[in-house]
């Protein structure tokens, strides 16, 4: 199964609202992405029904060691985007494992 890029989400759009132009579809699509990326950046959270949340998590400054050189090193603190998945699309990503699934169910 391949991968999904934004063309593909943008045709597929299309294919679920009547009407909808390639050049709307990419708008609407650009704007969901710019609210999403804005929120996270700002150390919001998102929650999507039966989709998940989105959110930032805290990674604390820790020590490790050089790959090569295995000299210690400190890693420092970051913060990064974290998803959550809904139990519902838990549950139709499971579904979609078994053998004559229907996932739109």
């Amino acid at each position: 199964m391949a991968d999904i890029n934004r063309q593909d989400i943008i045709r597929g759009m299309m294919a679920e609202v009547d009407g909808l132009s390639y050049s709307m579809a990419s708008a609407s699509l650009e704007a969901v992405i710019t609210c999403l990326t804005q929120a996270l950046a700002n150390h919001q959270s998102i929650m999507l029904s039966d989709f998940g949340k989105f959110g930032v998590r805290h990674r604390r400054a820790r020590s490790g060691s050089h790959p090569r050189t295995h000299q210690p090193i400190t890693i420092p603190e970051v913060i990064v985007p974290h998803f959550t998945p809904s139990p519902h699309l838990k549950k139709l990503v499971q579904k979609s494992n078994e053998p004559n699934s229907d996932i739109s169910r």
